[in-house]
């Protein structure tokens, strides 16, 4: 109902609508309340219920996943199940896909809401936990119980009302119509009859409270002479206020003034200032009076930047308030920048009109120009070093090109004449001699060594591995034959794991693997009972490879110097330092790690980690 149609109602309406109303109303906002408020508290302890169970199930499938087992993470899913609310559980792995899963779509009767949860282990994401919960059955308890408080409204307003009726008929309706006559005089200025109420409640006061107004309309009456007299001498006093404000807003003009905030006012259709402010001569250098000249904005403003004007001047302008940046030719050949903001509006007689103020914000666009050149330099700077980068790798290329050409075709030459001295003139060489020849060939030997080693270090920096499933246990077999016919009559104990799988690049594991089993089979050369062991343990979860001997180890002090470039910790042996730092960076190409543990005259341990096939689940323990 519109409020010009409720002026219009009689009073005992009014009355009856005011009553139902405040009966409906507390009823009903109490009803609405407290339903939303046991709602809320429903949807709040279902998502509290919904993220302990989402947490449970993310701590009970740490282990089913780690070790792809649903059978261990069946039990926890059937319990989680057993709660009506839910609907679905679904546990991804993050490789496999669907791990477990659990649906019941005949229990949805209202919303569902879905949480997810990753499943980590060792800092590594190893799965998903998703639960679909479903509210309808506390959203219908909520509205049976609305229900029940509709009902219960509804017989409170139906024996309330009739008791309401009949009271505000005898103690309400009807001392109000007698007011209403009494007030009636009071606006007739029928000031004599004294107003006499016997009754002792609020309308009796009422009727009291009128009758005070009456004698105080009386004596209003006789005093308002007086006040016609006060009103003269106000007038008077307002006068003076007036000129007092003008003063005061000379003042504020001169303040305005003396700020580096520049106030004008303009003429849309005109297309000239009316008003400008003292501070623009000093910004660019002419006297005030051109500024007022209508050709102004076309002469010195910027040619670039006359299109604002237009923009600003034109009846078209799509907004009331404008703010840009332009810029103004100032006397001495200078280009000032100015931030114009613009307010547009019509006067009395509809002439749009023009108001704002201006600032000099050169400086701050000098310091942007500035800043705008330094990231043109710092975007050259960038290109540069990319280029000499570029430059720099193709250098390195050639040089492993003249590595590989130029210094093995000398030592090759060094190896074929001493093989030719050592052939056709061993018998006319003295013992002396042959020894000096075969220090050359060694040294020759152990250069080209080097060399090969040099640029497999260096390939192998910008070499992609790739990996494929590979079994650790027969690369190493076949490496150990390797040096078993080298050296045939050597006895040696071996220990190594079988199907031991990993997912590798073969060509450079097997030159890891190796290296590692290189330095085991030398570092053992001297021991009465030597030993190599390959095998696998498992630490925190995760599978951890190692390759052990029981040579002559080393001091751990020294271990920052093994994976280094041309470090060696035993002189005594051969080698050039090269090894152990290409096994490095292959481990690392992998996204593993290597460490070792060694006592001097104990042996020493090589641990390394790979990652493992996918259709690999569980690794033996050695």
């Amino acid at each position: 109902m519109s409020i010009p149609t409720m002026k219009n109602l009689s009073l005992r309406t009014a009355l009856v609508i005011a009553t139902l109303l405040g009966l409906l109303l507390p009823a009903s906002v109490n009803s609405v309340l407290l339903l939303t408020s046991r709602l809320q508290q429903s949807r709040v302890q279902n998502a509290q219920d919904h993220q302990r169970i989402a947490d449970i199930l993310v701590l009970g499938m740490q282990e089913p996943l780690w070790n792809l087992s649903p059978d261990a993470g069946r039990p926890l899913l059937d319990s989680v199940m057993s709660d009506e609310r839910i609907i679905r559980v679904t546990v991804n792995d993050t490789t496999l896909g669907v791990f477990l899963s659990a649906n019941r779509p005949e229990r949805r009767t209202g919303n569902v809401h879905t949480l997810s949860r990753t499943v980590t282990k060792q800092g590594n994401s190893i799965g998903t936990v998703t639960v679909d919960l479903d509210d309808g059955k506390e959203i219908s308890a909520i509205e049976q119980e609305q229900r029940l408080y509709t009902g219960a409204v509804v017989l409170q307003v139906v024996i309330s009302l009739a008791l309401i009726l009949f009271l505000l008929n005898s103690r309400v309706v009807k001392p109000l119509a007698r007011l209403s006559q009494q007030s009636l005089k009071l606006a007739h200025r029928q000031l004599d009859e004294p107003f006499v109420w016997a009754r002792k409640d609020e309308i009796g006061q009422l009727g009291h409270n009128l009758e005070s107004t009456r004698q105080s309309l009386h004596a209003l009456i006789e005093a308002l002479e007086l006040k016609n007299l006060q009103l003269e001498a106000d007038i008077l006093s307002r006068r003076q206020i007036e000129s007092a404000l003008r003063v005061s807003q000379d003042r504020y003009k001169r303040l305005v003034e003396s700020t580096q905030v520049i106030p004008w006012d303009a003429n849309a259709s005109e297309w000239r200032f009316t008003y400008i402010g003292q501070q623009a001569e000093k910004l660019l250098g002419y006297p005030l009076t051109l500024w007022y000249h209508e050709a102004f904005l076309s002469n010195y403003l910027h040619p670039d930047d006359r299109h604002l004007a237009y923009q600003l001047f034109s009846d078209h302008a799509d907004t009331p308030e404008q703010e840009f940046e332009c810029r103004f030719l100032a006397k001495d050949g200078r280009t000032v920048w100015v931030l114009l903001v613009a307010a547009s509006h019509a006067d009395n007689e509809g002439v749009r009109q023009l108001q704002g103020f201006m600032i000099d914000i050169s400086t701050r666009k000098q310091a942007e120009l500035g800043l705008e050149q330094y990231r043109h330099h710092l975007e050259e700077t960038i290109e540069v070093q990319t280029r000499g980068l570029a430059a720099a790798n193709h250098e390195l290329d050639s040089f492993s090109h003249s590595i590989s050409t130029d210094l093995r075709s000398p030592l090759r030459t060094i190896e074929g004449f001493s093989q030719v001295l050592m052939e056709d003139y061993s018998d006319r060489l003295d013992t002396n001699a042959r020894g000096y020849l075969a220090r050359i060939r060694s040294a020759a030997h152990s250069m080209t060594t080097l060399i090969d080693d040099l640029l497999s270090l260096a390939r192998l920096s910008r070499s992609d591995a790739r990996r494929q499933p590979l079994d650790l246990s027969a690369l190493a077999l076949e490496i150990i034959e390797e040096f078993q016919l080298l050296q045939p009559d050597r006895q040696i104990d071996l220990a190594i794991s079988p199907a031991l799988n990993v997912e590798a690049d073969p060509k450079l594991i097997r030159i890891a693997l190796h290296n590692l089993l290189d330095n085991a089979w030398k570092f053992t050369s001297q021991q009465t009972n030597p030993r190599i062991s390959l095998g696998v343990t498992h630490v925190h979860g995760q599978s951890v490879y190692y390759v052990a001997d029981n040579g002559v180890g080393f001091d751990m002090a020294q271990a920052s110097k093994l994976f280094s470039p041309f470090q060696r910790l035993h002189s005594d042996y051969s080698g050039n330092g090269i090894g152990l730092a290409l096994v490095q960076r292959i481990i690392t190409r992998h996204d593993g790690r290597i460490w070792t543990k060694s006592s001097p005259g104990e042996g020493a341990t090589f641990y390394f980690t790979l990652p493992v096939p996918r259709h690999e689940p569980d690794l033996p323990t050695a």
